[in-house]
This record gives C-alpha cells, structure tokens and sequence, in this order.
C-alpha cells in the first residue's frame, strides 16, 4: 500500500474538495482519498505509486486543478497572497472607489457625511458599469443567489439600471432618503442570499458584482461589502428622518 501526500492547487471551495475526492476514488487502484482546501494537500493511498503527470490526467476532466509531488503547507504568506490573488478584481475596484471618493471630498472640502455619500455613489456606479457588459449573462450569474431575481428574474435585467440610478443620485445627493431605503432593499436580500449559498458550502459560484468581465468566486468578502453599504444606509435614513 502506497500512501503519499501532493500539493492540489486552483481549489476554492468543498464542492472542489468533493469533486476531487469523487473522480479520483473511481480508480481500482486508489483505496482512499483525503483532500484539504485550506492546506491544499491531497493524501492519496493507493496500490499502485502514481505520479503527478499521471493525477493531473485523471483531473483534467473536471477542473483546473494542478498536482504537485512537492507538497509544503501553506503559511501566512502564502495564503494571503492567494487572498489577493483570487479577489484582486474586487480589491481594486474598491479601492478605486476609495480613491474617488477621498478626491472629491477634498474638492468639495466635504464632511465624513459626504465622504460616505460619495463612496456609495462610487460603488454603484462602478460597479454598474461592469454589469452593463452582458447585462443578460449578469442576470443569470445574479439568479444563482439573489432571491428577488431567482423569483422575478426580470429584476437580474434592471438592476445594473438601479444601481446607476443610485450611484448618480448620491453623487448628485438628490433623493437620498428614497435611495438609502432602496438600498437597504436590494442588498438586504442580496446578502441573505450570499450567506446561505456560503452556510451550505454548495459548488462555486461565481460573484456577479463584476458582472461577467472577471471571475471571481462567491465569499465573504461582497457580504462585507454589502453590509458596509446597508450601516451607511441606515445611518442616513437615521439622519434625515
């Protein structure tokens, strides 16, 4: 009995895990299975001494998945800059929003009310702009967990409209109480969605916030995301009511 442990990279969540495990338990000659997302390793107990060549056969079929035979765990700075890896896409363009925000509230010598204005403004409309790329193929990526389009998938069709509605009436700060409410109402679910598809650690699914431009998977960052926007929201409605 062969007992051996590989290095297992591009996996980003349990359904990768189960996939692996699935194909690779298939074989006669491989008794058991054990594969981790977080230390990415595959133990692989066989009777027959594979090579990596011979695994990353066997897994070509149902991801890009990438075998090693020189198996380190992963330390600190290896994990966060696979961190920043996966979701530079996301990082970026909040920092452009960050970015934006901070330069016009130092033109219009702003307050920190108008600072968050501004990044709420910037959000939407960034980040509507990426949608606008396949607004269709946003909808259906959109369907996968926010409840309002998996029941009205229409909703998937408009939303990049709501969001740069939104994103030009905070800029502007016309309407605020109309669309910090609407906020509240879009992301709210949005959010609740987001946690379930993550609490049941179903297979990856992409984030549709950058619309289809990256590919980016589902996590916890866009519910950290989310949630900032919802505080902000409420705190103006608190504000102006």
């Amino acid at each position: 009995m062969n007992k051996k442990k590989f290095s297992v990279s591009g996996m980003t969540c349990d359904g990768c895990v189960q996939s692996i495990k699935t194909k690779l338990e298939l074989e006669d000659d491989i008794d058991s299975v054990e594969v981790s997302l977080n230390d990415e390793y595959l133990l692989l107990s066989s009777k027959k001494n594979y090579k990596e060549s011979e695994l990353n056969d066997l897994l070509k079929s149902i991801g890009s998945y990438k075998v090693s035979e020189d198996y380190q765990k992963p330390n600190i700075i290896k994990i966060i800059a696979k961190y920043l890896s996966t979701y530079k896409p996301i990082l970026i363009t909040l920092i452009f929003v960050f970015l934006l925000s901070f330069l016009s509230y130092e033109v219009f010598d702003g307050t920190a009310d108008s600072f968050m204005r501004f990044a709420m403004g910037y959000f939407f409309l960034i980040f509507s702009f990426l949608k606008f790329q396949d607004i269709s193929q946003f909808a259906s990526s959109f369907s996968n967990y926010d409840p309002i389009t998996k029941t009205f998938y229409k909703f998937g069709l408009i939303y990049p409209f709501i969001e740069l509605s939104l994103g030009i009436f905070f800029i502007l700060g016309v309407f605020l109480l109309f669309s910090n409410i609407l906020t509240l109402l879009i992301l709210l679910p949005q959010t609740y969605g987001i946690f379930m598809k993550l609490r049941r650690k179903e297979e990856m699914i992409n984030c549709a916030c950058l619309g289809t431009s990256f590919s980016v998977p589902l996590s916890n960052l866009t519910i950290l995301e989310n949630i900032s926007m919802c505080i902000m929201a409420i705190f103006f409605i608190v504000v102006m009511i």
